[in-house]
Order: structure tokens, then C-alpha cells, then sequence
């Protein structure tokens, strides 16, 4: 996992309060992962996202932005009771994270995929997409956002 400066502050304690434990993750979230994934014109999408949201390739300048705009979840929708605290509610956005990645990497075994997660201290992103050699929505160091922290996840090794 890469991080941004903001991020790895963050995260040695989502570490060591072991707040990034998918098992943890709420029965929302669960349900949107079962649901499963849908395939439509050379994307890759969470069928639940994908059916809900009213978008079409041609919205968008390229495929990598229409997944990226159509796999986006915030944590913060899909929590019972009202919200978590800003540093629990970051651990269940890693954790989601780390979850669609091993789902991701089941899914399509030759495909590459990219998971970006986003905290900016109130609000926690979770968005995915298909690694593409022409498009990028972040760059792999997860720079370009410097106010929120970033983390950037792949179902491939990152390239140094």
C-alpha cells in the first residue's frame, strides 16, 4: 500500500488500534461486496453502484473516470447508528479497501485493478479502478490531493 504523508500518520495508529480488520466492516458495506461486480463496456463495477447510478460511458472523457465516478462509496453512507469517530471511520474505508482487493483479485485474475481510498478528517472514499497503461485518475504515490490523506492499493505489486 502507498500513502501520502498525510496518510501515514494516520494509519500507524488505524494499525495499532487494529481498526482496518474487514471483519469489522458493516453489514451495508457487506452487502454492496456480495452483490457482486458487473462488466459493461470494458469497466469494471460494483453491480449495487452501477444500477443506482444514472451515468454512461459517454459522460466521461475516459473509461478510467467513468469507473472511478460510478465505484464510489462513502463509508460514511453505509454505517449504522449514526457514524464512527473520524479515525474508525478511516480504518473501515482501508478496510473495505483491502476487502475489494482480495474480491478484485478473484474476479479477473489477469486484470490489474487500482483501489484509492480518501480521508479528508470528516469524509472517508472508497473508489476502484481498471489499471490502464494510457489513463490514470491518481498517480501511484497518491499525489495531486494534498489536503486529504491518500492511500492507494493495487492488486499488483505497486512499481516503485
Amino acid at each position: 500500500m502507498k500513502t501520502n504523508q498525510q496518510m501515514d500518520v494516520l494509519y500507524d495508529e488505524i494499525r495499532e488500534e487494529n481498526l482496518d480488520d474487514p471483519k469489522a466492516l458493516p453489514q451495508k458495506l457487506l452487502t454492496l461486496l456480495d452483490a457482486g461486480f458487473a462488466e459493461v463496456e470494458q469497466c469494471v463495477f460494483l453491480s449495487a453502484l452501477r444500477k443506482e447510478t444514472p451515468v454512461k460511458r459517454l459522460d466521461f472523457p475516459d473509461r478510467t473516470g467513468y469507473e472511478c465516478f460510478v465505484n464510489q462509496i462513502h463509508i460514511e453512507n453505509y454505517l449504522e447508528n449514526g457514524g464512527l469517530p473520524p479515525l474508525e471511520l478511516l480504518g473501515r474505508g482501508i478496510a473495505l479497501a483491502r476487502e475489494l482487493k482480495t474480491r478484485l483479485s478473484q474476479l479477473h485474475g489477469g486484470k490489474h485493478y487500482r483501489i484509492i481510498v480518501a480521508f479528508d478528517g470528516s469524509s472517508c472514499t472508497v473508489r476502484f479502478h481498471t489499471v490502464r497503461p494510457d489513463e490514470e485518475w491518481i498517480d501511484k504515490n497518491g499525489g495531486g490531493r494534498t489536503r486529504e490523506a491518500i492511500a492507494v492499493l493495487e492488486t499488483r505489486e505497486l512499481e516503485p
